[in-house]
């Protein structure tokens, strides 16, 4: 089994749940005991930094007692993270968990960083060259960042159906794999009731936190663009990013395209992506201004209702009555804004 501070970064790792398994606390324990009082508070700690900090934060790991609570924190912080009941939270936390574990990946040998891949599932080997590692590419494809321009296929180098990837690249890879465990394992889980309880308090405050949050997210005033007027399929696509899901590249693509038709500035739309939990300003300015045309010869334009439903973007249980009216977003949106206008004149008149 590996050492207790490994553990305790790591918590996630079979050697970890065997560890807690075999202290034998029960969950009433781990809600009520005295002396997992300091993994609560832990537990809470790991949460609010996600609304903070995008990470559940460092704790010094120093002492065997410290290490235990920091472990014992993670089942717990889980726990109330399904109390919360709010999807946008538990996505953050998710992506918070795994931004974490990369960090600390990026400090551990290329051994532990295998050693993890292979708990994960993914199919990896070694590489002549010390510095690269390779991946079975249906992993890498399944995993991988590409709508970024060094993701994509076109540039890494495959051999034998394995794609070359250095130890931070791989550890970016692990990185996506542990948010969307955590995202499915935790989206379909029920309350614990005594957990409810205990931290109804911590619960409440974190709950408006989010709804505050939330709140920006929802009517962004900015420039020419009304949110409330965009149809499902782009508010569905701008909610997933901006909730930090790895939204395929058309969703990404039909979002820029069509800000740009609405005239929006490279900055407004940036804006807009920055609400993103793993938003990189650098990679986002890069990918828009490609689509705008910038970097280019070419400035493209926002794909029909066709295309949308091709790909799979057409959320067909939002579908409303005017979606059905209409053969592209930009019509339902000239829509939406010109019967806003005319309430607001009739509004006018009537003073």
């Amino acid at each position: 089994m590996m050492n207790l501070l490994t553990l305790a970064k790591f918590p996630f790792l079979k050697d970890a749940k065997i560890y807690v398994r075999n202290e034998g606390a029960t969950v009433h324990e781990l809600l009520t005991d005295p002396l997992f009082e300091s993994a609560r508070y832990i537990a809470i700690e790991r949460l609010e930094n996600v609304l903070r900090k995008k990470d559940i934060g460092n704790r010094v790991l120093s002492t065997e007692s410290e290490r235990i609570m920091e472990l014992f924190s993670y089942p717990l912080a889980r726990m109330i993270t399904v109390c919360i009941q709010d999807d946008f939270f538990t996505r953050s936390y998710a992506l918070s968990e795994a931004v974490h574990m990369y960090k600390n990946l990026l400090k551990e040998p290329v051994s532990f960083i295998f050693d993890v891949a292979k708990e994960f599932n993914l199919i990896v080997e070694h590489s002549d060259d010390p510095d690269q590692s390779q991946i079975l590419f249906t992993h890498y494809l399944t995993y991988a960042p590409t709508r970024y321009k060094k993701w994509k296929m076109i540039n890494r180098t495959m051999n034998n159906g394995f794609i070359s990837i250095s130890k931070k690249d791989l550890s970016r890879i692990l990185q996506e794999v542990l948010r969307k465990r955590i995202n499915e394992e935790l989206e379909n889980r029920s309350p614990h009731r005594e957990a409810l309880s205990v931290f109804s308090e911590d619960i409440s405050r974190i709950k408006n936190k989010v709804l505050t949050q939330r709140k920006k997210h929802e009517v962004l005033p900015l420039g020419k663009l009304n949110v409330e007027y965009l149809p499902p399929c782009l508010k569905n696509i701008l909610s997933l990013i901006q909730a930090g899901e790895n939204v395929a590249h058309m969703g990404r693509f039909a979002l820029v395209a069509f800000f740009n038709s609405l005239n929006l500035s490279t900055d407004e739309i940036i804006k807009l992506f920055s609400k993103s939990p793993d938003f990189e300003e650098d990679k986002t300015r890069y990918q828009i201004e490609h689509i705008l045309g910038k970097t280019g010869s070419t400035s493209y334009k926002p794909p029909g209702c066709d295309k949308l439903k091709t790909y799979g973007l057409c959320p067909s249980e939002e579908v409303d009555e005017m979606c059905k009216r209409i053969v592209h977003p930009t019509s339902y949106y000239r829509w939406k804004w010109k019967n806003e206008k005319r309430k607001n004149d009739r509004k006018e008149k009537a003073k």
